[in-house]
C-alpha cells in the first residue's frame, strides 16, 4: 500500500481537484438554470457536466494505464489491473465519509447537534458534487433526490467505475475512442496520401 500510495498520490490527489473543478462548473450551471426557472435545462446540463466530468477521469486514468503498460512490459512495474479501482477508491473517499455523516444526520432527524452536521455534510457533498446537483433536485416519492441518504452512496460508483475500466483499457491498450490517441508522423503522412488519392 505504502508503495501503491508513493507511485500514485498525485493522481489520486488530482482526481478530487478535478471533481472540484467540475462540481463548480456543474453548480454554476444548475443555479443558472434554477434562476431562468427552467427545470428541464437544469436536468440536461446536469447531465452534461456529469459526462464531461465521467471523460476528464477517463482520459486521466487512461493515460496513468498506458504509461503503466511500458513499465509493465519493461518488468518494471508488476501489473495490476486494479489500480483504476483503488485510485477511484481513495479519490472518493471524502465523498463517502459526507455519505456516512450525511446518513447519520438524517437517522437523528430531531433538530439536535448530530442532525445539524448531517445537514452541513449534506451541503458540502452537494457542493463538492455538483455536476449532480441538477439531478439531485428530482423530486422522487413527493421529496427531492437529495433527501434520500443511499443517494450519497450512489453518486461516486460511476466515477469508480470509469476509473476502473479506463485504467485497464490503457494498461490493455484497448481504446474505446481515438480523441485520446496522438498521430504520428507515419500515420499524418499515410492519411494525407489517401485524401490526396480520394480527390
Amino acid at each position: 500500500m505504502k508503495s501503491f500510495w508513493k507511485r500514485y498520490s498525485y493522481s489520486v490527489i488530482k482526481l478530487f481537484v478535478n471533481q472540484f473543478a467540475i462540481s463548480i462548473f456543474g453548480l454554476v450551471l444548475a443555479l443558472a438554470c434554477g434562476k431562468a426557472e427552467n427545470i428541464t435545462l437544469m436536468y440536461v446540463t446536469s447531465i452534461g457536466a456529469i459526462i464531461f466530468y465521467l471523460f476528464l477521469l477517463y482520459a486521466a486514468l487512461w493515460e496513468i494505464g498506458a504509461k503503466d503498460k511500458i513499465l509493465v512490459d519493461g518488468g518494471r512495474l508488476p501489473k495490476n489491473n486494479l489500480n483504476g479501482l483503488y485510485m477511484g477508491l481513495l479519490a472518493n473517499i471524502p465523498n463517502f465519509i459526507l455519505a456516512i455523516l450525511v446518513s447519520i444526520g438524517l437517522l437523528f432527524a430531531d433538530g439536535g447537534v448530530i442532525s445539524k452536521i448531517g445537514g452541513v455534510a449534506s451541503s458540502i457533498s452537494i457542493f463538492i458534487q455538483g455536476m449532480y446537483s441538477g439531478i439531485l433536485a428530482i423530486d422522487v416519492g413527493g421529496a427531492p433526490l437529495n433527501t434520500y441518504f443511499f443517494v450519497y452512496f450512489l453518486i461516486p460508483l460511476p466515477a469508480i467505475l470509469i476509473c476502473t475500466l479506463s485504467y485497464f483499457f490503457g494498461i490493455k491498450n484497448y481504446h474505446f475512442t481515438k480523441l485520446l490517441i496522438s498521430e504520428t508522423p507515419d500515420e499524418a503522412e499515410i492519411r494525407r496520401e489517401k485524401k490526396k488519392r480520394n480527390k
